[in-house]
């Protein structure tokens, strides 16, 4: 039986570390007391976001698997696409639905949430791509283990997360999870409507402009 005060004494930047290993109780705690830092959960991001980077370029030539590590030049926007991008939209959609669920979690408890979940895979993922300098080419399957750790355990914390944050039953939670990915997949598709939208009409304004140039200027 943990001592009175236990949660409370604990920093708010040391209690993401807590969570990883008891997340049920963690993550209650942290909606029903504030334990949680947005700026300790934007560090997060950060790193994910320098994963992405380290991922592309840096990975060692006997460890690179994909075209863009092969190429080894790093698209900024790309790795902000997959990463933070996404990530900004999954929170986005899931208060969304949750809200008309019933879900008790705010959006600021949903995105520091999320961000605590995902550490498992950035760190291993960090890891990973530094042990891709020391390991040779036959040891490859340590990578591949290291990579579904990270990821199942990323996904293990995301539905326990949302499960404490909106007071969900294991059921509605997983109902919850496939509405934001029907969600996020709506608002990408709305966004890329828009931008061809945006491009169209750019290109029709900017033909314009030059046959009125070409013809009177």
């Amino acid at each position: 039986m943990r001592r009175p005060g236990y949660y409370s004494n604990m920093s708010k930047y040391l209690y993401p570390f807590y969570i990883l290993f008891h997340p049920m109780d963690g993550f209650r705690e942290m909606k029903n007391n504030n334990k949680f830092s947005v700026r300790f959960a934007n560090g997060i991001l950060v790193l994910w976001v320098l994963l992405g980077i380290l991922d592309w370029g840096y990975v060692d030539f006997d460890f690179k698997l994909t075209m863009r590590q092969l190429d080894g030049n790093v698209n900024i926007f790309q790795v902000l696409l997959t990463s933070v991008l996404i990530f900004a939209i999954s929170v986005v959609a899931n208060w969304c639905f949750c809200t008309l669920m019933d879900g008790k979690g705010r959006m600021k408890e949903v995105w520091v949430a999320g961000a605590y979940a995902l550490m498992p895979y950035i760190f291993l993922g960090l890891l990973r791509v530094g042990l891709t300098h020391t390991l040779v080419e036959s040891e490859a399957v340590y990578l591949t283990y290291l990579n579904a750790i990270g990821l199942l355990w990323s996904a293990l914390l995301i539905f326990i997360a949302l499960m404490a944050i909106h007071d969900y039953s294991g059921p509605k939670t997983l109902m919850s999870m496939f509405l934001t990915l029907c969600g996020v997949m709506i608002i990408a598709f709305l966004v890329v409507l828009v931008s061809g939208l945006v491009t169209q009409i750019y290109s029709f304004f900017a033909t314009i402009y030059f046959e009125i140039k070409l013809r009177y200027l």
